[in-house]
């Protein structure tokens, strides 16, 4: 099987393009130009294009700074709007923040941490 890159073309689209079907790749402002006998493609360079190229893939944009592979996610812990990639998560657990405007995107992953309440050893207010 030959290995193919996933490029957008000119208007934007995403698209496979055979490694061994590329005759030049030329540097620009905007990143590497892929040329081949039949066009020219490109690598995402922003967040917008990255989202176009893999969301197929099942990648959501859940706020402006990341792009969420949703395959992995686990949990969304909605009092920290963040989702996590195991469950139950751990203070080192990596994790993922969700903007507001995304919530409704992963809700239906709501799980929240076992409570850690404990009643104190003694009465707070007067003798016990």
């Amino acid at each position: 099987m030959a290995e193919e890159l996933r490029l957008l073309d000119r208007n934007g689209n995403a698209c496979s393009i055979r490694l061994e079907d590329i005759i030049s790749i030329r540097p620009t402002a905007d990143g590497p130009e892929f040329h081949t006998k039949d066009g020219m493609y490109f690598y995402p360079t922003t967040m917008e294009e990255l989202q176009i190229l893999f969301k197929e893939a099942g990648f959501e944009r859940l706020d402006r700074t990341n792009l969420v592979n949703m395959n992995h996610v686990q949990a969304f812990d909605p009092k920290s709007r963040k989702v996590y990639f195991e469950y139950p998560w751990t203070k080192d657990s990596q994790f993922a923040t969700v903007s507001e405007a995304n919530l409704t995107k992963v809700q239906h992953l709501a799980k929240e941490t076992q409570s850690t309440y404990k009643p104190a050893r003694k009465p707070l207010f007067g003798k016990g």
